[in-house]
C-alpha cells in the first residue's frame, strides 16, 4: 500500500493523477493545500472535536499532572510551616523570622500573579508551566543550603514567585482538554491535590525531621539537616510534573485561537489514539473551525497581546469602579480573612503543638505564654540555651490528621453545594468556624483544643465555594482579572495572617483567637449580602 504522502505527490506530478479520495484523508496533516481546506472534509468545532476525542489515559495523566501542579503551590509555601521549630536552632530564629520566613513564598506567589497569568495567554500554557517549575525546583533546592535566615527568606520568596505560574496556569490548560460535560467535575478533583498536599507534607516530615539526632550529614562544610533534606523532598515532585509536561502536548485551545489548526488536529489525533486505542490516521476529524466562543476568545487574546501589560490597567480599573467595586471589595475582604485565618495559623500549628504536646493540661494560650517566657530567658542568658529544639514526631501525625479533615470538607463541600446553595454553604462554614476559633481559649483539654483548631483552620477549604460564587458577580470579560486579583488578595491574607500571628504570639495569645475568630464571624455577615446567581 501507498504512503499517503506518496499519493499526495502523485497527485501533484506533470501526470494530472488525482489523489484517492479516501486515501487523501488517512493523514491529519494533509488537510491542507496551498492554503485551503479540502471541501470533501466536514470541519468540527474545537467542542465537537473534544467530544469525538473522548475520555482517556490522556485525560488521567493530564488530571494527575496538573493536580501535581496545584500540589506543588501548597507544596512550596506551606512546607516552612514543618521546619521552623528544627530550623530554630540552626538559624537562631526568632517569632518575628518565622513570621517572615511563612510568608516569604505567599509574598512571591502574591507579587507575580498578574505576571504570570498574562504570559500564559500570550506564551502557552505548556511552557508557562514548564518554565515555572523548572524555575521553582532549582530555587527550592538551593534554598536548602541557606545559611543565614534572611538568605532562606530571600530564597523562598523566589520560589513563591516561580510556583505562581503553577497556579495561574494550572485550572486553564487543564480545562482547554475538556468540554462543558467533564469541566467542572475534573477541576474539582484538580483541586483535592491541594488537599492531599496538606497530608502529604506532615506526613513526610513525621519521616524526616525527628532522625536529625540520629544521623549527620555535612555538604560543601556545612550540616545538611534532616529540616534541609525535608525542604529537598518536598520539591521532587516537580521532577514529575517537569516530566509529564515534556510528555503532554500544549493547550488545544490555547494552539487553535493563536491560528495552528493544523497542529491541533494532529494532537487530538493522538490523544484519540492514547483514549481509544484507535491508529491515528483513523481520526475522523480532519478541520478544527473556531466557533462563535473561541472567536471571540481569540480576538480577546490579540488585544491582550497588542496591549502587553496595559491590557491589565484596563481589566483591573473597572472592577474599582461602580457597580463592580462593592463586588470587588467584598469578595476581597472575604478572601483575605478566609487566607488569613487558615493558611496564616496552620502555618505555626507545628510550631505551636511542639509545646502545647508537653503541657496537655493547660489552656494553649498559657502554654505559648510559657513558651514564650522561657525563650526570653534563653536569650538572656545563653547558658541556658538549650538547643537543638526537640521535636515530637506525634505534632506531625495530629497536622496530618488537620489534613485530612481538609479533605472530607472538600468532599462534603461537593456533596451539598447544589442541595443547599453556595452562599448559605459558605456564611454557615464562617459561622461555624468563627465560633470554634473562639471557643479555643475556654478549653484546658488536649484533644477538644486540637479538634477545635482543626474545625478552625478548615475554613480553608471554603476557597472553592467563595471563587464559584465570585465567578457570577463579575460579567465575562473583567471575570478572569477578578478572580485573579481576589485570589491574590487571599495569598496576602496567608502572609499577613502569619506575621500578625508572630507578634501576637510575642505579645498576646489571646488576640489571635480573638481576632480571627471574630473576623471570621464578620465574613458571614459580610458573605449574607452576596448576590448568587
Amino acid at each position: 500500500m501507498h504512503h499517503p504522502q506518496a499519493d499526495q505527490r502523485t497527485g501533484e506530478n506533470a501526470n494530472g493523477e488525482k489523489c484517492n479520495p479516501a486515501e487523501i484523508v488517512i493523514d491529519p496533516t494533509a488537510i491542507v493545500t496551498n492554503g485551503t481546506t479540502s471541501p470533501n472534509i466536514t470541519s468540527h468545532t474545537y467542542s465537537e472535536a473534544l467530544v469525538v476525542v473522548g475520555q482517556g489515559w490522556f485525560h488521567t495523566i493530564l488530571l494527575f499532572v496538573t493536580g501535581l501542579c496545584l500540589m506543588s503551590v501548597v507544596n512550596e509555601t506551606v512546607n516552612v510551616g514543618f521546619i521552623i521549630s528544627a530550623a530554630e536552632c540552626d538559624l537562631d530564629l526568632t517569632f518575628s523570622d518565622k513570621g517572615v520566613l511563612n510568608g516569604a513564598g505567599f509574598l512571591g506567589v502574591v507579587s507575580s500573579s498578574y505576571v504570570w497569568g498574562f504570559l500564559s495567554d500570550t506564551w502557552g500554557r505548556r511552557r508557562v508551566l514548564l518554565l515555572a517549575s523548572t524555575g521553582a525546583l532549582i530555587t527550592s533546592i538551593l534554598s536548602t543550603f541557606a545559611p543565614h535566615v534572611w538568605v532562606l527568606i530571600g530564597a523562598r520568596y523566589l520560589v513563591g514567585i516561580f510556583i505562581s505560574g503553577n497556579a495561574a496556569t494550572s485550572y486553564a490548560y487543564l480545562a482547554e482538554f475538556h468540554g462543558e460535560a467533564s469541566r467542572a467535575k475534573v477541576i474539582s478533583w484538580a483541586a483535592m491535590f491541594m488537599a492531599i498536599g496538606l497530608i502529604f507534607l506532615p506526613s513526610l516530615a513525621w519521616l524526616i525531621i525527628p532522625l536529625d539526632d540520629r544521623f549527620e550529614l555535612y555538604l560543601f562544610g556545612m550540616r545538611y539537616a534532616m529540616w534541609r533534606i525535608y525542604l529537598l523532598l518536598c520539591s521532587l515532585d516537580l521532577i514529575l510534573i517537569i516530566a509529564g509536561l515534556l510528555y503532554l502536548p500544549e493547550s488545544g485551545k490555547f494552539l487553535l485561537t493563536n491560528g495552528h489548526r493544523e497542529k491541533v488536529v494532529q494532537i487530538l489525533a493522538k490523544i484519540y489514539h492514547l483514549n481509544q486505542g484507535e491508529p491515528e490516521h483513523t481520526f475522523p476529524v480532519k478541520s478544527i473551525t473556531l466557533d462563535a466562543i473561541d472567536a471571540a476568545y481569540a480576538d480577546e487574546m490579540q488585544r491582550r497581546s497588542n496591549l502587553g501589560l496595559r491590557y491589565l490597567w484596563q481589566q483591573t480599573v473597572p472592577l474599582f469602579r461602580a457597580p463592580l467595586l462593592w463586588h470587588t471589595l467584598k469578595a476581597s475582604v472575604l478572601m483575605f480573612g478566609l487566607f488569613a485565618t487558615s493558611s496564616g495559623l496552620f502555618l505555626w500549628v507545628p510550631d505551636i503543638l511542639n509545646t502545647y504536646v508537653q503541657h496537655e493540661d493547660m489552656q494553649l494560650c498559657d502554654v505559648i505564654a510559657l513558651m514564650h517566657a522561657n525563650k526570653t530567658a534563653a536569650r538572656a542568658d545563653s547558658s541556658t540555651a538549650t538547643c537543638p529544639i526537640a521535636i515530637n514526631a506525634n505534632i506531625f501525625l495530629i497536622t496530618s490528621a488537620m489534613g485530612v479533615v481538609f479533605l472530607a470538607c472538600y468532599i462534603l463541600n461537593g456533596f451539598i453545594i447544589n442541595r443547599v446553595g453556595k452562599t448559605t454553604l459558605l456564611n454557615a462554614w464562617f459561622v461555624v468556624c468563627g465560633i470554634c476559633g473562639l471557643a479555643v481559649l475556654w478549653t484546658s483539654d488536649f484533644y477538644l483544643t486540637l479538634i477545635l483548631i482543626a474545625a478552625f483552620v478548615s475554613s480553608g477549604c471554603l476557597g472553592g465555594v467563595l471563587s464559584a460564587i465570585s465567578v457570577d458577580l463579575f460579567p465575562t470579560n473583567y471575570r478572569a482579572m477578578a478572580m485573579c486579583l481576589i485570589l491574590m488578595t487571599g495569598r496576602f491574607g496567608a502572609m499577613a495572617g502569619s506575621n500578625i500571628i508572630a507578634y501576637l504570639l510575642t505579645y498576646n495569645c489571646n488576640l489571635i483567637f480573638i481576632l480571627f475568630g471574630g473576623s471570621l464571624l464578620v465574613c458571614a455577615l459580610i458573605g449574607a449580602t452576596l448576590t448568587e446567581t
